[in-house]
C-alpha cells in the first residue's frame, strides 16, 4: 500500500474511500497476488481503537472479480477481546446448528511487510452469500444498525433509516420491510402466527435468539437493537434473520449485567416487539425453550465444545504472541490472551473466561428452562426441480425436528384445492430424503399433463399426538409449467462508441428486446442478466412492450441514469445475455444469446428478424427490423435448422458448417441445465443431419445451444 495512502487512511478515520492496494495471500503450499484491490477501515467504535479493523474489496476496481468465491472480506481486529477468538467460536456453534453457514477463520495481516496482528477473517453478507445460501440475491438486503428495534412508526420510509438497504438502491423501496414490521406490531396475537409466518422465517429467528441468549450476545437485536441483517427471500417470500458482528459474546460485558444468570424469558431489553410478541405465543415460547435446552445440553456441551476451544487457542497462540497491536488498547499481555479462555476477570469488561462463561450459562439455562412438549418443527421444505414441468416426477423434502419420536409425516396435495391426496413421507434414504434417519423426509409426486397448479401442505405428528402443519394456516401453491411470452433478444451491440447515444448523450452497450406477437407483454416481472447463474441481476421496470415493438436497454452499469439502464455492462471479448421470468417460476429462460470477439460499433442480430440465428449485421438497426439492411458475409460460419418445431416424439436437426470446426451441440432446459449433449468434437465442412428422439422429454420449452469454435448460438425448441 502506498505509504502516503496508509497515513491518510489512519488520519481520516471516518472516510470510507477504498485505497488501491496489492493483495497477497500466503498459504502453506503457495502464494496468490492480486493487483488493484480496494482496502479501507471498517467498523464504528472500533475505528477509534489502536488496533483497526479492515475491509478488503476485490471487485471495486475490477468489476465482478472474486477471490476464493468472495468479492469482499472483513478483517476483524477484536481489539476488546483478549482471546481474539470469540466471534469465531460463536459462528462455529451457529454453523453447527444448521443456520445459514457463515465462513469465519483466522489470518495474520501484514501491511507493507509490517505485522499488524492476528485477525478474524469473516465472510461478507453480499450477493455471493445470498445466492449460495438462498439461491437468489434479488430480494432486499437490510443491514440493521443501532436503533433497529422493529417498532412500527408508520408508512414513511424515512422513519426506518437505521435499516440500511444494501442492494436495489436505485429502487430504494422499503415497502416490504415496513409491511413486515406492521404485521408484527399490529396483528392481533391470535392471528399473528398465520400472518407473520407468511413474511418471516420465525423458526430460524428463534434458533438464533436462543444462541444469542446462550452465548451472552447482547450486542444484538434483543438487547442493543443492532447488528443483524434481514434478507427478503424471493423464493419463500419470507424475511431471513442473520447474525452479524458477534465479538461481544461469551463473557464480554459493558452493562454491568451478569449474562450467565439473566432470565432466559426476560433476557431482552424493553421495546423489542419481535421477542415480546413471540414469547406471548405458547408454541413459540416452548420452541425457544426447546432450542435453549438443546444448545445447553448438546451444541454447547462443555465435554464436546471445550476441546474445540482449546484447539483454537493452540492454533492461534503463536500469531497472538507476535501481535503487539493487541496490547495497545487495553494493555493485554500474552498471559491475558492465554488465560482469557478459562480464567475470569482479565479486565472489567471480560468478567468471565470463555469456558467459564459457557459452564455457568449452561447450568443456569438448564435450571431456568420450563420444558413443555413441542409439536414437530417442519422446516427446510424443498422441491426438485424448482420449476415443475407437467408429466414429470417432483421430489419434495422437509426436515422434521421434535423432542420425542415422530410417528407420521404426510404430504397432502391437490390440483384443484378441493380433492386432496394424502401420501406418507419417508426418512429411509430411498425417497429423495438424504440419509436414512437423518430427520429429512421425502416423497416423489408425478404431475399430470394439463395441470397448471399444485396445492399442498405437510402434516407431522409425534408419538404423543402433537401435530404441526406447514404452511401454518393455508396451503402452499406452486405453478406447474410456464408459458413463455413472445419476447426475444433481437440485437446486441457490446461495444458502442459512436452508434447510438442515450438521453444524456452517452454511448453505451445496448440490448434490443423485441415482441413479435400480436399482443403486448408485461416486462415488470421479468429479468435481464449477463450471467446464466445469476438470472435476477436486473429487473425490468413496470412496462408493457406493445405488439410488434422494440425496446432498447442500455447495458452501462448505471441504473441511476434511467429506467432502461441496467446494472451490468457487456464484455465484447466474451459475454452472454439472458431474459428470464421471475422467482415464482425459478427463473426459466425466455431467450438467451452468447457471443465472443465483438467489434466496436458492429452489432449482431437475428435474421430473419425476431426468429433467426444471430449474424453480424451490415448496419446496426436499434429499435427497428434487422432486415432493413442485408447482413454481410458473416464470420458466423455455422447454421442449425430444426425440422419439426414444435415436436412431440422426434425432431431432425440440420447442421451446416462452412469450414472445419470444433463443435459442441447441447440441449438445455429452461433453467439452463444440460439435458444431454448431442455433438462434441471436430467436424469437417458440410451438412449433417441428426435425428433426435425426444420421447423421454417432458413437454415444455428447451434450447439447442451450438458452439462452433468461438461462435455460440441458441435456438428455442418446443416439446409438445
Amino acid at each position: 500500500m502506498d505509504a502516503d495512502s496508509l497515513e491518510e487512511m489512519y488520519d481520516e478515520l471516518e472516510n470510507e474511500y477504498e485505497y488501491v492496494v496489492q493483495f497477497v495471500y500466503t498459504y502453506p503450499t503457495g502464494q496468490d497476488t492480486l493487483q488493484n484491490v480496494g482496502f479501507r477501515l471498517r467498523g464504528n467504535t472500533s475505528l477509534f481503537s489502536e488496533k483497526k479493523s479492515f475491509k478488503v474489496s476485490f471487485n471495486t476496481y475490477a468489476s465482478g472479480r472474486k477471490y476464493e468465491g468472495a468479492q469482499k472480506l472483513n478483517l476483524i481486529g477484536n481489539h476488546n477481546d483478549p482471546t481474539m477468538s470469540r466471534e469465531k467460536i460463536y459462528f462455529d456453534i451457529y454453523n453447527n446448528l444448521g443456520l445459514p453457514t457463515r465462513r469465519v477463520s483466522f489470518a495474520k495481516v501484514f501491511i507493507n511487510n509490517v505485522y499488524y496482528g492476528l485477525y478474524t477473517l469473516t465472510e461478507e453478507y453480499d450477493e455471493i452469500f445470498l445466492r449460495d445460501r438462498f439461491g437468489d440475491d434479488s430480494g432486499n438486503l437490510y443491514k440493521c444498525v443501532y436503533g433497529s428495534n422493529m417498532q412500527y412508526t408508520g408508512v414513511e420510509q424515512a422513519a426506518y433509516s437505521s435499516y440500511e438497504l444494501l442492494n436495489n438502491e436505485i429502487a430504494n423501496d422499503k415497502t416490504d420491510l415496513i409491511q413486515f414490521i406492521e404485521i408484527l406490531n399490529n396483528t392481533p396475537l391470535a392471528d399473528l402466527p398465520c400472518e407473520l409466518e407468511k413474511v418471516f422465517n420465525v423458526d430460524q429467528f428463534l434458533k438464533i435468539y436462543a444462541l444469542d441468549i446462550s452465548t451472552g450476545h447482547w450486542d444484538n437485536y434483543g438487547a442493543n437493537q443492532n447488528n443483524y441483517y434481514l434478507y427478503h427471500n424471493q423464493f419463500t417470500e419470507q424475511f431471513e434473520f442473520l447474525s452479524y458482528d458477534c465479538d461481544n459474546v461469551l463473557g464480554v460485558d459493558w452493562f454491568g449485567i451478569d449474562w450467565t444468570e439473566r432470565d432466559i424469558y426476560d433476557w431482552n431489553f424493553e421495546g423489542r416487539p419481535l421477542v415480546e410478541k413471540l414469547l406471548q405465543i405458547s408454541a413459540y415460547r416452548d420452541r425457544l425453550t426447546f432450542y435453549l435446552n438443546e444448545i445447553a445440553t448438546v451444541a454447547m456441551n462443555t465435554v464436546v465444545l471445550n476441546p474445540h476451544i482449546d484447539s483454537i487457542r493452540e492454533m492461534i497462540a503463536p500469531a497472538a504472541f507476535e501481535d503487539v497491536f493487541r496490547t495497545y488498547d487495553y494493555g493485554y499481555s500474552y498471559d491475558d490472551f492465554y488465560n482469557g479462555f478459562d480464567s475470569d476477570y482479565i479486565d472489567d469488561h471480560t468478567p468471565y473466561g470463555i469456558k467459564n462463561f459457557i459452564t455457568a450459562r449452561n447450568e443456569n439455562t438448564i435450571n431456568q428452562v420450563v420444558l413443555n412438549n413441542i409439536s414437530p418443527i417442519i422446516n427446510n421444505i424443498n422441491h426438485l426441480p424448482g420449476l415443475i414441468i407437467p408429466g414429470e416426477i417432483v421430489n419434495f423434502s422437509a426436515n422434521i425436528l421434535d423432542d420425542v419420536n415422530v410417528s407420521a409425516v404426510l404430504f397432502n396435495y391437490s390440483y384443484d384445492n378441493i380433492a386432496y391426496t394424502q401420501l406418507p413421507m419417508f426418512d429411509d434414504g430411498a425417497h429423495g430424503d438424504g440419509f436414512s434417519n437423518d430427520g429429512t423426509y421425502g416423497i416423489a409426486i408425478e404431475t399430470f399433463l394439463g395441470d397448471t397448479q399444485m396445492f399442498y401442505f405437510i402434516t407431522a405428528e409425534d408419538n404423543i399426538g402433537a401435530i404441526s402443519v406447514h404452511p401454518v394456516c393455508e396451503t402452499a401453491v406452486l405453478p406447474i409449467g410456464y408459458t413463455l411470452p413472445s419476447l426475444v433478444i433481437n440485437e446486441v451491440m457490446a461495444i458502442n462508441n459512436t452508434t447510438i447515444a442515450d438521453a444524456a448523450g452517452n454511448y453505451s452497450d445496448y440490448i434490443e428486446i423485441y415482441n413479435p406477437s400480436a399482443t403486448s407483454v408485461y416486462l415488470g416481472d421479468k429479468f435481464l442478466s449477463d450471467e446464466f447463474d445469476r438470472p435476477s441481476k436486473w429487473r425490468f421496470p413496470d412496462f408493457n412492450l406493445a405488439a410488434n415493438s422494440y425496446l432498447i436497454v442500455y447495458a452501462d452499469g448505471n441504473e441511476a441514469a434511467g429506467n432502461y439502464h441496467c446494472s451490468f455492462k457487456l464484455d465484447g471479448d466474451k459475454d452472454e445475455v439472458i431474459i428470464s421470468a421471475g422467482p415464482q417460476y425459478y427463473y426459466p429462460i425466455i431467450d438467451s444469446i452468447s457471443f465472443v470477439n465483438q467489434v466496436a460499433d458492429i452489432s449482431i442480430g437475428r435474421i430473419p428478424n425476431g426468429s433467426g440465428p444471430f449474424v453480424i449485421l451490415d448496419e446496426p438497426s436499434p429499435g427497428q427490423s434487422n432486415e432493413i439492411f442485408i447482413p454481410i458475409d458473416s464470420s458466423y460460419t455455422q447454421s442449425l435448422t430444426i425440422l419439426g418445431n414444435p415436436a412431440a416424439d422426434a425432431t431432425t436437426l440440420i447442421l451446416g458448417l462452412a469450414s472445419l470446426s470444433s463443435i459442441t451441440l447441447d440441449l438445455i432446459d429452461l433453467n439452463g441445465q444440460l439435458v444431454y449433449r448431442l455433438l462434441d468434437g471436430i467436424m469437417d465442412a458440410g451438412n449433417y443431419i441428426n435425428a433426435v428422439n425426444i420421447t423421454q422429454l417432458a413437454s415444455g420449452v428447451y434450447f439447442f445451444r451450438l458452439v462452433a469454435d468461438k461462435d455460440i448460438s441458441t435456438y428455442k425448441f418446443v416439446v409438445l
